[in-house]
Formats: structure tokens, sequence, C-alpha cells
């Protein structure tokens, strides 16, 4: 799912409540949050989407819609991105699907995201899949982010080095379509 922040304001007119009690809830430790750099507190949607459930709050319409997982295929190589955007669109109607072609753009986008599952191929310009994997890994924000690993390198050991980089599953190029999608449905029901 696309990541997008709440400030308390937006919290407390979703909820009918102050602002001062949404400040409240995140102080006692209710509602996650993180801090921008002017240092304003912001919840994640899905943060919040889980707390509206916890405590039996309808759930808006407009959030409804931002539960989509969503996943970022991570290949420089245009026409297997192709192959795996059709495949999955087909299969898995329901999840949204971003593309990076390289290792900067995946850093960033795997960041500002959080994609729910990253199909990441290892070998990208610029920074390599293994050490995309261990940086998601590093980083709190990301835990629950799924990687599955695919590459057409058939060097011995390569999937040991990238499960133990991080990866969740492993695909060798070229991969069956089925496996695909049976890979990718067992990893956004891991990532919720």
């Amino acid at each position: 799912m696309r990541k997008k922040a709440l400030g308390t304001y937006d919290i407390s007119k979703i909820c009918q409540v102050a602002p001062m009690t949404v400040g409240r809830w995140i102080e006692e430790g209710k509602l996650p949050y993180f801090t921008t750099g002017g240092g304003h507190r912001r919840v994640w949607e899905e943060d919040l989407v889980k707390f509206l459930k916890a405590h039996n709050y309808p759930i808006p319409k407009n959030l409804k819609s931002s539960l989509r997982p969503l996943l970022l295929i991570v290949d420089d190589e245009a026409s297997v991105r192709r192959m795996i955007r059709r495949a999955l669109e087909k299969e898995i109607p329901e999840i949204e699907i971003d593309e990076a072609i390289d290792g900067y753009e995946a850093g960033e986008k795997i960041s500002s995201l959080a994609p729910s599952v990253v199909i990441l191929d290892i070998n990208l310009p610029g920074v390599d899949g293994f050490k995309i994997c261990e940086r998601i890994r590093l980083n709190k924000a990301l835990k629950n982010v799924k990687v599955l690993s695919v590459t057409g390198d058939p060097a011995a050991g390569i999937k040991e080095r990238i499960l133990k980089s991080g990866a969740d599953d492993f695909l060798a190029k070229p991969f069956e379509v089925v496996d695909l999608v049976k890979i990718v449905r067992k990893l956004i029901g891991a990532s919720k």
C-alpha cells in the first residue's frame, strides 16, 4: 500500500475528537507515530486503520482504498518488469504496483513508500540487491516489508547469500508465472 501520513488534526477529524486527544493516544503508545524534521507528529494511514479497527471506529472510505497492498518491482530490464507487472495485475488484481529501474531509485521508493512486497533483482546498476536487502532489514520502519529476490545469475551460493542478506524468498530466472504468483500471495499475507 502506498504510505500516506496523517497529522493529529487530520486524525482528530476522522475520529471526531480533539487534537489533544490524538496527542494523548500517541503519548500513551496507543497510536504509533514518527516525527518530521520540523518536529510534527505523523501517523501512517495503515497504523491509523489498525487503531480504528482495534477501537471499533468506522473506517472512512478514503482510508479503505489505501489498504491495497503495494508491490515494488525492482529490475533494470524493462521487459522483465513488464512481464512481472502483467502477470501480477492479471492474477492478483487487488495489488497496486510500482517500479524502480536501479538500486538508487529502489532505495528511495522503498523508504518513501514502504511497500508490502519488493520483487528485487540482485544484479542492479548502482546499489546491488544484496545491499538493498540489508538496508531494508536494518531499518525498523521497514520491518514488515517482504523481499522476493530474483536473479538470472547461476553462481553457486547466490540463493544462500541473498537469503542471508534478509530476503524472504528467492526465484531463479527464468521462472514460471505460477511460482511467482504463489510466492507473492504468500508474502502479501505475511506482510499484513
